[in-house]
């Protein structure tokens, strides 16, 4: 069955925050080198600060604008009375069927911008490995963590 719940849109915002302090880092450094080459090398090409102005171009085009949206677009997951999917992805989609007796913990994680936004991500943890239910509602996401606990406790 195909997952039915979505991330919420505010997290394609966060994404772009991110992205938007990763570009701010990288121009940092691109200044940095700037201002290095002026002054230690009196003659040096200026192609070769092309390149980090065209990575950041690029990683401004994939950061800002494709990522958040086709993250939000492929995102998805459903939580039935013993299994969870979860189907994520960019340029690869995966689905994951994760059965509710699996599942030994449940956490919730808060990045200080996600907080603003009143969002957090649930990571499901077995003996295979760790998933994560990204962006969601800080509220749904406590009934959700606390729902998969009781479940487990019951099995």
């Amino acid at each position: 069955m195909l997952p039915t719940h979505r991330m919420d849109k505010k997290g394609m915002t966060v994404e772009r925050i991110g992205s938007l302090i990763t570009l701010l880092i990288y121009l940092i450094i691109l200044i940095a080198m700037f201002v290095m080459l002026k002054f230690w090398f009196v003659e040096f090409s200026k192609w070769w600060l092309m390149i980090p102005v065209v990575l950041i171009v690029v990683t401004a085009i994939y950061g800002l604008m494709i990522h958040p949206y086709y993250m939000y677009r492929n995102f998805r997951y459903s939580i039935d009375k013993d299994e969870i999917n979860i189907k994520s992805g960019i340029f690869f989609i995966k689905e994951v069927s994760i059965p509710i007796f699996r599942i030994q913990n449940v956490d919730l994680y808060e990045g200080f911008i996600m907080r603003k936004f009143d969002l957090a991500n649930i990571t499901l943890s077995t003996a295979g490995g760790r998933k994560e239910i990204k962006y969601i509602n800080k509220e749904k996401a406590n009934i959700i963590k606390y729902t998969i606990q009781n479940r487990i406790g019951n099995e």
